[in-house]
């Protein structure tokens, strides 16, 4: 069976990047991924100016002066071009965002001066030359690679955009997620249901995921275990998406027709995963380049298998090829037993103890425990030749926020 990286390599190596991009105004690119690059065609502020609301001067002649009483001899305002050069002996009041002119070099706050009708009387605390003077290109050089292609675009890089007087972004067009349940058992969320039946939540699990990516995503139910009905609702789906997530029918049992119907369809590159919770796993290609995941029907596993693979495979195909899952360093605030040879990943949650960041394992870690997710904030790693974990043993934890 293999690996997790290996799973990674496989998804990477048989799915491309879609090219198709659109024009969007910035209003609606936020998740959205860059089709080209951008770089900035000015520099960051344009010009020196004042970082805080005060008084301007030249520090070399403040030092010099015997009189520390001086008149205040003008006014610049933020969004007013002021003179390259004024009287170097000259206080000025000024504004945040207001051009510093070249030979005034330091800015003292408002808070800190002491003035008697339109004289500076006294300055108060330290001073140092240039403070409170952002320079020109501080933030951002003309010429400078701000976004690289693929990056994900949040609001904070939105900011940016506009900052840079753009206005509209080319960005990849969405790709378009079909979400498959499969199961006799399964019914819809609001229906009375029997004894024997369970809701279907891994369906609505997925949606929520895909909310948060730049995809849009095609709901097509539930279909039974029948042969017959399994293959036909895969052909019809492959129609209509780019991507299909068949959640169900990837186990061993009579039932489970999902490896077989995508075998006789499409290709089935791996079917079953060295890891826990996830094991009965799949990846297919439908005609025609038709990325499927076949991932358990257990919620935990479901949930498990999507957040480490479903995400990398979207972004992927979305042009982040740098996309990893962010993770860091924890100490284990547990002990327990493992089998070698499988990688497991624990639902945790992290707590801090002493200035350090320890994590706790749920209590009961059965693939089919969805209060497990509930309660956890991440998954915590278990590398596959560990047979033992330790209290006080670093672990590498993956946060569930993204």
């Amino acid at each position: 069976m293999i690996k997790y990286n290996q799973v990674k390599k496989i998804l990477k190596d048989n799915v491309t990047s879609i090219k198709k991009t659109e024009l969007i105004s910035l209003d609606k690119a936020t998740n959205r991924y860059l089709a080209t690059e951008i770089k900035s065609k000015f520099f960051i502020p344009p010009k020196d100016n004042s970082a805080v609301d005060g008084f301007i001067f030249n520090y070399k002649q403040y030092n010099i002066s015997k009189n520390k009483n001086f008149v205040i001899k003008g006014e610049i305002n933020a969004g007013e071009t002021s003179k390259s050069k004024i009287d170097v002996n000259s206080f000025l009041r000024i504004s945040t965002g207001g051009q510093t002119p070249s030979n005034l070099d330091t800015v003292v706050m408002q808070e800190n001066v002491v003035t008697e009708k339109n004289n500076i009387v006294s300055i108060n605390g330290l001073i140092k030359k240039g403070m409170n003077v952002r320079k020109k290109g501080e933030d951002i050089k003309k010429g400078q690679l701000v976004f690289s292609k693929g990056h994900k675009l949040r609001p904070q890089d939105i900011g940016m955009l506009a900052s840079l007087g753009i206005s509209r972004v080319k960005v990849v067009k969405k790709i378009k997620i079909g979400i498959l349940s499969n199961g006799n058992e399964l019914i819809e969320p609001g229906k009375k249901k029997k004894f024997y039946q369970i809701y279907d939540s891994n369906r609505y699990m997925l949606k929520s995921f895909l909310n948060k990516e730049s995809v849009d995503w095609i709901d097509f139910k539930i279909v039974k275990d029948k042969e017959s009905s399994v293959l036909k609702k895969i052909k019809n789906a492959k129609k209509k998406c780019d991507v299909l997530v068949i959640t169900g029918g990837a186990s061993t049992g009579k039932k489970d027709f999902m490896s077989y119907a995508i075998k006789e369809i499409g290709t089935l590159n791996f079917w079953k995963v060295s890891i826990k919770p996830g094991r009965p796993f799949g990846f297919g290609i439908l005609p025609i380049n038709k990325p499927t995941l076949m991932i358990p029907g257990n919620p935990v596993a479901s949930f498990t298998i999507f957040f480490l693979f479903g995400r990398f495979l979207i972004n992927h195909m979305l042009g982040n090829n740098n996309f990893s899952h962010k993770s860091f360093k924890v100490k284990s605030n547990f002990v327990m037993k493992k089998k070698k040879g499988r990688e497991e990943f624990l639902r945790a949650r992290i707590f801090y103890k002493n200035n350090t960041m320890y994590v706790n394992k749920f209590k009961t870690q059965g693939a089919g425990i969805l209060n497990s997710l509930v309660w956890a904030d991440g998954l915590v790693k278990l590398d596959e030749e560990k047979e033992r974990i330790k209290k006080n043993e670093f672990l590498e934890f993956f946060p569930f926020e993204f």
